[in-house]
């Protein structure tokens, strides 16, 4: 099961956010964040994504998102030093990285 997001992913709405997050990749066997209904992202959006991924690395789970993103949101998540790089076994996963780090 995938885990919708607000359309709103900016410090306003971070830490609601964050606690429903983590409630749901601690609830997930393979947890995937759908990002299609972000229309926009702040640099403490893009920090709890990555925290996201951090808290399912240290869980033992692998946490990818998902969807078509806007391009305000893409262009915000690359301007920061960000990429997203997609996952070898689906075309429609990926990851968020610093702009130089592998998959």
């Amino acid at each position: 099961m995938k885990k919708d997001l607000e359309s709103n992913l900016t410090i306003e709405y971070a830490a609601q956010a964050a606690e429903s997050l983590k409630t749901y990749i601690r609830s997930e066997d393979n947890p995937v964040i759908d990002l299609s209904v972000v229309e926009r992202i702040d640099l403490a959006g893009i920090q709890l994504l990555l925290s996201v991924e951090k808290t399912g690395e240290n869980i033992s789970k692998d946490v990818f998102f998902t969807g078509d993103l806007v391009s305000s949101v893409y262009e915000r998540i690359f301007n920061c030093g960000f990429n997203t790089v997609f996952s070898d076994a689906s075309e429609k996963l990926f990851k968020i990285r610093r702009n130089s780090s592998e998959f």
